[in-house]
């Protein structure tokens, strides 16, 4: 029994710092031990969806994930502190340093992007990296990296403009190109799906390469029934990727060759490796 002057008073920085101790020691017991790769999480200003953003990262720490953290300027003033707040105790997780992102970005085993601005995704049509996170994923890019964005916010026929705009809908043209924009996006080589989709689309694509704790099956990808000529010399497995991302086959020279995962990941895949004939 305590006297008055004897009671343990709990201050809200002590009882932050033991909720985040039990957070830690919970989660490593249900998996996050940052086994399964680093997965370079870039948050853009959009704000759509930004609780099952949330969700999603935790459940990919739990995966087995290391999350490397890496906020927009407009990220960092809408939500940044929350995010942290909310990621508080999670185990393996970090940011990337402005002054190493090339060797992180090397060793990370994928981009994710899980809340793709109209900024954001203007720039990355056009090639832009004047930032931190644009430089990430368009270098990601040139790295064939896996790179996964959420659509939802940037998508012109998402719910939530319904709830911005009301009865003024953007014009068609405006539709057209946000849709155009995005196309261009993915056939750069990113994968977009909706947010709450993330955590199943990292788990669906790298599990071939890296063995999965959490199975997931990936929504069917629009097939565009076109090909394209591949011009380089080997067929890779990022190649493949690739070609699923922007949904076409491949067209290749009878010299080229083809690893062996690139040839298992397009069966996998659906991809079709058509050898073209010698004239």
């Amino acid at each position: 029994m305590f006297s008055p002057d004897r009671d343990i008073i709990v201050t809200d920085e002590k009882l932050q710092k033991i909720v985040t101790a039990v957070i830690s020691r919970i989660a490593q017991q249900m998996g996050a031990d940052g086994s399964r790769g680093t997965l370079i999480t870039v948050f853009t200003g959009a704000t759509v969806a930004f609780q099952e953003a949330v969700w999603q990262v935790r459940r990919l720490i739990l995966d087995g994930y290391r999350i490397q953290l890496v906020f927009s300027q407009n990220a960092e003033d809408l939500y940044g502190p929350v995010m942290r707040d909310q990621l508080a105790g999670f185990p393996n997780v970090s940011f990337v340093e402005p002054s190493t992102w090339l060797s992180a970005l090397k060793e990370s085993s994928a981009i994710l992007v899980p809340l793709l601005s109209l900024n954001t995704l203007s720039k990355m049509s056009m090639l832009v990296a004047d930032n931190l996170p644009t430089n990430l994923i368009l270098h990601g890019l040139f790295f064939g990296k896996m790179i996964l964005a959420s659509k939802t916010a940037a998508h012109p026929d998402g719910a939530h403009w319904n709830q911005k705009f009301g009865s003024r809908q953007p014009s068609q043209a405006l539709r057209k190109a946000l849709l155009k924009k995005l196309q261009i996006v993915g056939n750069y080589g990113c994968y977009l799906t909706d947010t709450h989709m993330l955590r199943e689309a990292v788990n669906f694509f790298l599990k071939d390469e890296q063995g999965s704790k959490a199975g997931g099956s990936i929504e069917t990808r629009q097939k565009l029934n076109s090909s394209i000529h591949f011009f380089e010399n080997v067929v890779t497995s990022a190649h493949i990727r690739q070609a699923y991302f922007s949904g076409v086959d491949l067209r290749v020279s009878p010299g080229t060759v083809v690893t062996p995962l690139a040839r298992d990941l397009a069966n996998q895949y659906g991809v079709t490796l058509e050898r073209e004939n010698v004239i």
